[in-house]
This record gives structure tokens, C-alpha cells and sequence, in this order.
């Protein structure tokens, strides 16, 4: 049977059917006149090299609701920045697209004005790609909508871009806010951060805050870490955001802040998409080591402050210690429920390292209790909103807009 549950909070727009792709896009033709979709991709260089995105850029010039593409890159040098603008223009094939060098020279000289004004400066991540990504829009005075999602899916398809749109500009829902959620399962469960921190963690902040709003809200995503969501320029201008992997818990929780739930959906993207899976480093935790460990450590950091930033900071301190401690009971019942689906489902499935996997965040979490006696809930590169960035810095809209490069 087709799964059609709606939440109570956040509604859910199913995949029931498999409708016509083309007459979608036709739709989306005609609304896009109106209000035109831009389509932000955050990326590495290492990404260029990679099968993911030139098969993304692919699709994506054959899209014809999408009016521009906006590449937010990092990790390059000036050699390596030719290099991706070739690709890009042999990709794309003649759609309109422009290149932000986040640690270029001229990007970099903009995260230095920000830094000299109090704002956060540099930092390498995704959620700092993201955030230029919208200033950038932002500077140009884009009024639409902007579509994003990750550049490691192997088996992409554009059907993403229209599913995340349609509710934004389709005339009778108006919606704001669409976030994407799908399986992450082929012959065996992925997801860990997501099955084995996050719910289990907001699971354990309720159990040890109530039922407070945001935590039900956020209980309502499938996925809240996927990587896909689309949103209009109002909402995202006006978004505060961290540079790194706690981009996505961010995102949800500022929209909760800005937007009812009823402008608020999330879409139903399809089966499976392959992704490229970071590997599980257990003897190697913390906020900067590379791997599994580092995002999760940084996710569990930002959703910490999210739910915890109204606390003075010694009540923060102890009440993060009570949520860690119902964290590990919780997570041993996530383990044994998708044991049970891998067993069920005829799945790949190693419990030994589910449970390292486990033991992992949990040390995770043990560190970030540690810092908060000195640096309380601080997460890295907690950005200012565009519009007050913007605002409040002269001229930094034209430096942004001057450092891009248009193919």
C-alpha cells in the first residue's frame, strides 16, 4: 500500500504515482515566467572529478524551468577554477550560469570584510557555499525561487527540480518552504547520522524538555538532513546559517522561526538516490577531524544550540547532560527497530557496526558537553542573515556580485 500519512505539523506531498515528467515541466514552464527558479549548487572541486556532477549539469541544461544555475564552489586552486568553469560550460551547454570561488581571491576578500566587521569570516563548508550563494541572489535582488540540492548523486534525475518547486509555484498551494526527503537504502541502510543521532537525539530532547514546538516540528521530517530543498528568496534572505555540516538542521529551524507551518511542506523525492557514503571513523571524533564523526559532531552541535539557545549557560550545560544521557537508551531502541527492517527487508546488516556506530555519536556528544564549559553552544561560522549582512557592510553586494563569473 502506498504511504500517504500525513504528519500533524509539517504536510507531506507523496510520491504515489509516477505522473508525466514532460507536463510538469510544462507547467513549470509557464509559472517560472512569473517568478523565475534559480538553482544553487554547493560543491568541492573533488566534485568536478567525480562522475555526480557533470551528469548533474546535464540534466540540468535540459531543464527549462530552471532560468540560471549558481555554482558555489570551494577546495580549488586558480588552475583548478579554470578547469571547473570549462566543465560547467561544456555541461551546461549554453544555460546561463555563474561561479562563486569561495576561497578565491576576491571571495576571500569579502569574508575578511565580514570578519573585520564583527560578522563570521572565513570558513570552509557547505553551509558558507550555501549562504554566499543566497547573498548572491540577494545583491542582484533576485525576487524568486531558488532549488538546491547535493552534487554527489550518482543516479540523478531532474525530476528533483520540478518536485521541489511545484508547491511554490504551483497557484493553489503557496508554499514557501519544500524540503526533500527520500530512502537511503539499496542493498543495505545508509543514513546513520540521521537513523542513529538525529532521531534518537530529538527523541531524548523531548524526553528531557517536553514537547516543545520546535522539537514536534522537527520530529516531523523524514529526512531532515537531506540536502534538498527549495525555498523563496523572502524566506532565505532572512535565514541565519552556519558554515558547516549543521547547514541543514539550520535551515529547518529557522524556517520553523520565520514561517507558519502551513507554508511549510515536505516532498516525497522518490526510491533511492546513490550518493557518495563518507566513511565511520570511531577512533576519530570531533568537530574537525574528516569523516562521518566530524558532520555529526557538528550537527549535534548546531541542533543543541538550536534547542537549548534560550538557556542561560549553566542550566544549557546540565540540561545537555540529561539529553546525552537519555540519547543512549534511545539510540539502542533506533538500533533494534532498523535491525528489524534490514531483517525484514532482506538487507545488509552488520549490528556490530550499527552499534560502533552508535558508541561513536555518543562520544561525540560526551566531547561537545565537554566544550560547552568553555565556549558554551557556539557553532562554527554562525552567519548573519544576507539582507542584515548586506545591509550593514557598504558596497560588500557589489564586491559579491563583481567576484562572479558568468559561462
Amino acid at each position: 500500500m502506498a504511504d500517504f500519512y500525513q504528519h500533524a505539523r509539517v504536510p507531506t506531498l507523496h510520491h504515489l504515482a509516477h505522473g508525466d515528467s514532460s507536463a510538469r515541466e510544462e507547467e513549470m514552464r509557464d509559472w517560472a515566467s512569473n517568478k523565475p527558479v534559480a538553482l544553487l549548487l554547493p560543491a568541492l572541486y573533488a566534485e568536478c572529478e567525480r562522475p555526480a556532477l557533470p551528469r548533474i549539469l546535464e540534466e540540468v541544461s535540459q531543464a527549462g524551468h530552471i532560468s540560471e544555475v549558481i555554482l558555489s564552489m570551494n577546495g580549488m586552486n586558480a588552475a583548478e577554477h579554470e578547469r571547473a568553469l570549462v566543465l560547467i560550460r561544456q555541461n551546461l551547454r549554453g544555460k546561463k550560469a555563474h561561479v562563486l570561488w569561495n576561497d578565491g581571491p576576491q571571495l576571500s576578500r569579502v569574508y575578511q570584510r565580514m570578519d573585520e566587521a564583527g560578522l563570521a569570516g572565513p570558513h570552509a563548508g557547505k553551509g558558507s557555499n550555501i549562504w554566499m550563494g543566497i547573498a548572491f541572489l540577494h545583491a542582484r535582488r533576485f525576487d524568486g525561487i531558488v532549488v538546491s540540492h547535493d552534487t554527489d548523486i550518482l543516479n540523478y534525475s531532474r525530476d528533483i527540480l520540478w518536485r521541489l518547486c511545484y508547491p511554490l509555484l504551483h497557484p493553489r498551494m503557496g508554499y514557501r518552504f519544500a524540503k526533500g526527503y527520500y530512502s537511503r537504502v539499496s542493498d543495505r541502510l545508509y543514513g546513520r547520522v540521521t537513523r542513529l543521532l538525529i532521531f534518537p537525539l530529538i527523541q531524548a530532547c523531548r524526553d528531557v524538555l517536553g514537547s516543545k514546538p520546535l522539537l514536534e516540528y522537527l520530529d516531523s521530517f523524514r529526512y531532515p538532513l537531506s540536502g534538498e530543498f527549495a525555498a523563496d528568496m523572502q524566506t532565505l534572505e532572512h535565514l541565519s546559517l552556519p558554515g558547516g555540516w549543521g547547514l541543514e538542521i539550520a535551515i529547518l529551524c529557522e524556517s520553523f522561526r520565520h514561517l507558519p507551518c502551513e507554508r511549510q511542506c515536505q516532498v516525497d523525492l522518490g526510491f533511492h538516490f546513490e550518493h557518495r557514503h563518507r566513511g565511520l571513523s570511531p577512533d576519530q571524533i570531533g568537530v574537525n577531524e574528516p569523516g562521518l564523526i566530524s558532520a555529526a559532531a557538528d550537527v549535534a552541535r548546531c541542533l543543541a544550540y538550536q534547542v537549548l539557545r534560550e538557556a542561560d549557560a549553566r542550566s544549557a550545560e546540565s540540561l545537555m547532560r540529561l539529553i546525552i544521557e537519555r540519547y543512549r537508551p534511545r539510540a539502542a531502541e533506533w538500533l533494534q527497530r532498523y535491525e528489524h527492517v534490514a531483517l525484514l527487508n532482506g538487507l545488509r546488516h552488520d549490528p556490530a557496526e550499527e552499534s560502533a556506530a552508535v558508541t561513536a555519536f555518543g562520544q561525540a556528544l560526551d566531547r561537545l558537553l565537554h566544550s560547552m564549559g568553555n565556549d558554551a553552544l557556539h557553532v562554527p561560522a554562525l552567519r548573519d542573515t544576507p539582507f542584515r549582512t548586506l545591509d550593514k557592510i557598504p558596497r560588500l553586494a557589489e564586491e559579491i556580485v563583481a567576484s562572479s563569473v558568468t559561462v
